[in-house]
């Protein structure tokens, strides 16, 4: 493999993965809303803690977004974000039981058929 190959992979990794923990970031906003219903005390320090994770989440994808930009148009890298979208809908269905209306479900393949489109994919 060679270096620019290789330094393209890691790319593409920092991009992955900052979609990934900007996910997880809304993830954890949502438990730490909902946690904001128990009692006092406990409500209070779970919330805490994962608002705090939350701005960990954050903080990393930030900075592996820097990586990204630093080697990737942000033309062709910011319509990737939108990826963050399906996942938090996805996690959001399995995780918090939410009903997805089939219009979301319609308007996520929108959302990959314009990343498709925009990446130069397919």
């Amino acid at each position: 493999m060679t270096d620019n190959a290789l330094s393209a992979n890691l790319v593409y990794m920092a991009l992955f993965f900052s979609i990934i923990l900007t996910s997880s970031a809304q993830i954890l906003q949502k438990f730490a809303a909902n946690s904001a219903t128990e009692s006092a005390t406990s409500g209070k320090q779970s919330q805490g803690l994962l608002v705090l994770l939350s701005l960990a989440c954050l903080g990393l994808a930030l900075l592996l977004w820097l990586v990204v930009l630093s080697a990737m148009p942000v033309s062709r890298a910011y319509p990737m974000l939108s990826l963050s979208y399906i996942i938090v809908m996805v996690l959001a269905r399995w995780i918090f039981k939410e009903h997805i209306p089939w219009q979301r479900w319609f308007g996520a393949a929108l959302i990959m058929l314009g990343i498709s489109c925009l990446m130069g994919i397919g």
